[in-house]
C-alpha cells in the first residue's frame, strides 16, 4: 500500500503522476496531478484519494464510490467534472477536473480581509451560474431515466470560482441519487448545519428545492456580509434553521434593491411549496433582475476581481507550473518509481510549493437514524431545540472509521424528557412516530411497488405530473413507484399551482388548489416581463399603443406589458422615414424590440459617407441556450459576449432545428443586450 503521507514529489500513483498536495482532510487528501500520454500529451487533473485507514471502512468506501458514480454522469460547464474512478496501491481515488481558482468561502474571506467584497451584481452572477449547474444535476437523465440527484451539501465551500471567472459546483460526496448503492434513509440528516433547509434539518425526504434553499442562504450572506443561521453551537444553528426567520437583505445592506429582496426571501421560504419551483426558476428570476438592472454586465466580470484578489496566489501558481514543466521533463527522461521505492525516486520540489491547506473545518454533520434517540429529525410542530443541560454528556463524536461527524442528541434521559415536553404533549410517542418512516421507507424501496393516487384540482384545464400532461379534466388518477416524489402541476390559463407529493400511501387523494384570479395589489416583483423598445435614431418621437414614450440611450421601457400583448409601435424623426410595426410579447423575462428608421432619400447620400465609428459590445443570452452568428461569423453558444464594430446587425440564433433572427444596433463604446426565448412556442 502506498504511503499516504509521502511528501516527495513527483510521485507515481497508478496511471498518474502526483505533482503537489493541495489539501488534507480527515478522510481524504487532494493532489494536483498529471495524466501522461504519447507524444508529450499531458492533462492536469485533481486526485482525491481516501486515506489508508478509511480504505478499510466499508461504509466510507461505499460513500466514496457513490460520489464517483453520481458525478460521473454529470458533464456541464457549471459542474466540476469527474474523469476517472479506480483503485491504485490499495487506495481508492477519483480523478476530476482541475479548476485553477478558489472556493467561494475563500473568495468571501479574502474579499473581506482586503476590503474588496463582491458587488451585488457579482454575487447574483455567481448564484445564477451555480443554480444552472444544480438544475442540470437535478434534472439529469441517463438512458431516459432521471437520476433524481439532490446535492444536499451546497455551501460556499462547494462552489468553485476560477481565476478566469467560471463558477462550478463540486463535491457530490453526500448527494442523494436514485442510482446510489447506499440509500439515504428518512430521518438521516447530512450537510453543513448553517446551509441546511428546514426539511433537511428535520430529516424529511428532500428534493431539488432543498438545494435551492441552500443557494438562497449563500446569496443572502453574500449580499449582507453576515452569517444567516449560525449560532454558538450546532444546536442553536439548527434551531435557527428550523425557525427560518430571515430578515430582508436590504435591512442589513441598504444598497440591496427591494426587487432582489423579494427573490431571495422567496428562495428562503420555510415551506418549500412557497419557494421557486426549482433552481432554474430561481436563476430566471435572478437573470430577469440582473439584465434589467445591471447597466454594464462586463463591469461585474469576476475575472478582473479574482486576479486583483489573488494576485499572489496566481503568481505562485505560475511559478509552480514553470517548475512542474521542468520536473515532468525529468520524469519523461528518467522515469519515476512509486512512493514506496524512495531509493529510486528523485526529490523534485515544485517551485514555492506551500504546505497543503486543510480542508475547511466547518463541519458536515450526519445524524444517524438507526437509533431514534440520536436523531435530530423533529416533528413538524416543534419550533425549537432545547439546548443540553450543563454537565450532561449529550454530544458524542463517532469513531474515526465512521462517515462524517455524528451528533448525538439527547443521550441523557433528562434531554429526552425535555424534547418530549417541547413536542406539545407528544412525548415519546411523537419521537417514535418520527423514527418510524425510516424503517417503512427502507421496506418500500425494497418492494418498489406501484402506488395509485387520485388528483383533484377544481377548475383545472390541464394537469401535468413531472412535466408530462396526463389530463385535461380537473380529476384524474395517476400511478407511480412507491417512495418517489412527484411534481403535480394544475393550470387554468396563466393561473397554476404546483405541489410535490410523496407516493407513500395507496389510494390517497391529492388536492391541488389553483389560485383565484389575482386582484390588483402592490407586487414585490414586476407583474410581467421587462419589455424594452430600442429605436434608432435617439431623436425619434415614439408612440406605443398611441401613447408617447421617452427614449433614454435609444431605449424605452414599457411598463405593465404582459405576455401575449401586442404593441403597436410608431417612430418618427426629421430626415427619416416613419416606421410602424407590431410586436408580440413572448418572452416571460426580458423582451427587446428593435426599430431602426431609414433616412429619407435626400439624406442617404450624406449618410453613406459617414462610416460607423469604433467598436461596441454585445451580450446575447437565450433560454435555454442557442448558437449565435452574425454576418456569417459564428459567435458561439450563449451566453455570448463579443466586441463588434458599430452598426446594425441581424443576429441568427439556432437551437437544433429552431432558428430565430433578431436585429440589433451596436453603438461605439456601448453594450447592446439581447435576450431570446428559444423554447417551444
Amino acid at each position: 500500500m502506498a504511503s499516504a503521507n509521502a511528501n516527495t514529489f513527483p510521485q507515481a500513483f497508478g496511471r498518474y503522476v502526483l505533482t503537489q498536495k493541495i489539501a488534507m482532510g480527515g478522510m481524504a487528501e487532494i493532489f494536483r496531478a498529471k495524466s501522461l500520454g504519447a507524444e508529450g500529451f499531458e492533462k492536469v487533473v485533481v486526485i482525491k484519494r481516501i486515506l489508508p485507514h478509511f480504505s478499510e471502512d466499508e461504509g466510507f468506501v461505499t460513500m466514496f464510490k457513490d460520489e464517483a458514480r453520481v458525478a460521473a454522469h454529470l458533464s456541464h460547464a457549471n459542474v466540476v467534472q469527474i474523469f476517472d474512478f479506480d483503485e491504485a496501491e490499495g487506495l481508492f481515488y477519483i480523478a476530476m477536473e482541475y479548476v485553477e481558482g478558489q472556493d467561494l468561502k475563500r473568495v468571501l474571506d479574502q474579499g473581506a480581509k482586503k476590503g474588496q467584497p463582491l458587488s451585488i451584481a457579482q454575487a447574483v452572477h455567481i448564484i445564477i451560474e451555480a443554480a444552472l449547474g444544480l438544475h442540470y444535476a437535478h434534472t439529469r437523465l441517463v438512458d431516459g431515466e432521471p437520476l433524481n440527484i439532490v446535492h444536499r451539501d451546497v455551501s460556499p465551500h462547494n462552489v468553485m470560482v476560477s481565476f478566469s471567472g467560471e463558477v462550478k459546483i463540486m463535491d457530490f460526496g453526500i448527494a442523494k441519487a436514485a442510482s446510489r448503492s447506499t440509500k439515504t434513509r428518512v430521518g438521516t440528516v447530512k450537510g453543513k448545519c448553517a446551509y441546511m433547509s428546514p426539511e433537511q434539518a428535520r430529516g424529511k425526504p428532500l428534493d431539488a428545492r432543498s438545494d435551492l434553499f441552500a443557494l438562497g442562504v449563500c446569496l443572502w450572506e453574500m449580499l449582507t456580509g453576515k452569517r444567516l443561521f449560525v449560532g454558538e453551537s450546532d444546536f442553536e444553528t439548527l434551531n435557527n434553521v428550523l425557525k427560518a426567520e430571515v430578515p430582508a437583505p436590504s435591512e442589513l445592506n441598504p444598497e440591496v434593491p427591494k426587487e432582489l429582496d423579494a427573490i431571495v426571501l422567496k428562495a428562503l421560504a420555510r415551506e418549500r411549496d412557497e419557494r421557486q419551483v426549482d433552481c432554474a426558476g430561481f436563476a430566471q428570476e435572478l437573470r430577469r433582475w440582473y439584465y434589467s438592472t445591471v447597466a454594464d454586465p462586463d463591469a461585474a466580470s469576476l475575472k478582473g476581481y479574482m486576479h486583483d484578489l489573488f494576485a499572489e496566489d496566481i503568481a505562485r501558481i505560475r511559478s509552480d507550473v514553470a517548475a512542474e514543466v521542468a520536473m515532468m521533463e525529468q520524469v519523461r527522461k528518467n522515469g519515476l518509481a512509486g512512493p514506496g521505492s524512495n531509493s529510486q525516486q528523485r526529490r523534485v520540489v515544485t517551485g514555492s510549493q506551500p504546505a497543503a491547506r486543510g480542508i475547511p473545518d466547518e463541519r458536515t454533520i450526519a445524524l444517524d437514524a438507526n437509533h431514534s434517540e440520536h436523531t435530530l429529525a423533529l416533528p413538524d410542530g416543534l419550533a425549537s431545540v432545547t439546548p443540553p443541560v450543563r454537565g450532561q454528556t449529550n454530544v458524542a463524536r463517532a469513531p474515526k472509521s465512521r462517515t462524517g461527524w455524528y451528533l448525538g442528541v439527547g443521550v441523557a434521559a433528562a434531554v429526552l424528557a425535555a424534547i418530549g415536553v417541547i413536542a406539545s404533549g407528544g412525548g415519546n410517542k411523537t419521537a417514535k412516530s418520527e423514527a418510524a418512516p425510516a424503517v417503512g421507507s427502507a421496506r418500500a424501496e425494497a418492494k418498489a411497488r406501484k402506488i395509485g393516487i387520485h388528483i383533484h384540482a377544481p377548475g383545472a384545464q390541464q394537469i401535468l405530473v413531472d412535466d408530462n400532461p396526463i389530463s385535461t379534466e380537473p380529476d384524474c388518477d395517476f400511478g407511480g413507484e412507491e417512495g418517489k416524489t412527484v411534481k403535480i402541476l394544475a393550470r387554468n390559463g396563466e393561473r397554476m399551482k404546483i405541489v410535490y407529493h410523496l407516493l407513500d400511501h395507496d389510494g390517497a387523494t391529492v388536492e391541488v388548489k389553483i389560485p383565484e384570479p389575482a386582484t390588483p395589489t402592490a407586487a414585490a416583483l414586476p407583474a410581467g416581463p421587462v419589455v424594452i423598445v430600442h429605436v434608432e435614431p435617439e431623436s425619434a418621437t415614439v408612440t406605443v399603443n398611441d401613447h408617447v414614450v421617452a427614449l433614454a440611450n435609444s431605449n424605452a421601457k414599457i411598463a405593465e406589458a404582459k405576455l401575449g400583448d401586442t404593441l403597436h409601435v410608431e417612430a418618427k424623426a426629421d430626415g427619416y422615414r416613419t416606421e410602424k410595426q407590431d410586436f408580440v410579447v413572448k418572452n416571460p423575462q426580458i423582451e427587446t424590440f428593435v426599430l431602426s428608421l431609414e433616412k429619407s432619400k435626400d439624406k442617404q447620400a450624406d449618410s453613406a459617407r459617414v462610416a460607423p465609428a469604433g467598436p461596441g459590445k454585445i451580450v446575447v443570452t437565450a433560454q435555454p441556450w442557442a448558437k449565435v452568428s452574425a454576418k456569417g461569423k459564428d459567435l458561439g453558444l450563449t451566453p455570448v459576449k463579443a466586441d463588434l464594430p458599430a452598426g446594425k446587425y441581424a443576429l441568427t440564433l439556432t437551437k437544433g432545428e429552431k432558428s430565430k433572427t433578431v436585429h440589433v444596433v451596436i453603438k461605439t463604446g456601448q453594450t447592446a443586450t439581447v435576450n431570446v426565448d428559444m423554447r417551444a412556442e
